[in-house]
């Protein structure tokens, strides 16, 4: 596998995956306290009959249930954490690594190359935003093209001979064409 399908560190957007992670693991602890205060609101006014040390005794079903209950959701709440925290940074990875990625081309991007390529690896999230972006570097420079021709229209019927346009002003386009020329040079396409 090349560097470029295998990445090696999993926080990438450590604000972004952190945020990320907390908001799910809160699901797990919030879910797991509702549990337990509806176990106990709904055994509130019921009583249970036990045998404990070889005595009968009455007690609330809250009372007598809440220790095993208790016990049974924090032990399944911890296993659920682990796994709602390797999932959700797995998940976090996939997504914050292609906004890298996408974030570094798009910044090529702004600077004028347009040989820029949005690529991301075959298994990770935003493939369609890549392709969007990459058909939209396409479409730029088909334009450049089309304004690069024109410009070399103008530039053409100016250095004609034949055409009866003032020296001074087919100069002074010349110059406005090399501006213009210069500025589409600054492009790498």
């Amino acid at each position: 596998m090349s560097a470029y399908q295998k990445r090696k560190n999993y926080f990438i957007d450590k604000s972004f995956q952190s945020r990320f992670i907390i908001t799910f693991c809160l699901v797990v602890v919030l879910s797991s306290m509702l549990i337990i205060g509806y176990l106990l609101l709904s055994l509130q006014n019921s009583n249970t009959v036990a045998i404990e040390n070889t005595k009968v005794t009455v007690k609330k079903t809250a009372d007598f249930i809440f220790p095993i209950t208790l016990e049974t959701v924090l032990v399944v709440s911890l296993f659920s954490g682990a796994a709602v925290l390797v999932l959700t940074l797995l998940a976090s990875h996939k997504i914050s690594g292609p906004l890298f990625r996408l974030t570094k081309d798009i910044d090529k991007l702004s600077e004028g190359d347009l040989s820029t390529l949005f690529r991301i690896r075959g298994n990770d999230q935003l493939q369609q935003l890549a392709q969007k972006l990459n058909d939209m570097t396409v479409s730029l420079k088909e334009k450049l093209k089309l304004i690069k021709s024109a410009q070399n229209d103008v530039k053409s019927f100016l250095n004609d001979k034949n055409k009866n346009i003032p020296r001074e002003e087919s100069e002074e386009l010349l110059i406005l064409l090399n501006n213009l020329e210069e500025k589409i040079n600054n492009f790498k396409s």
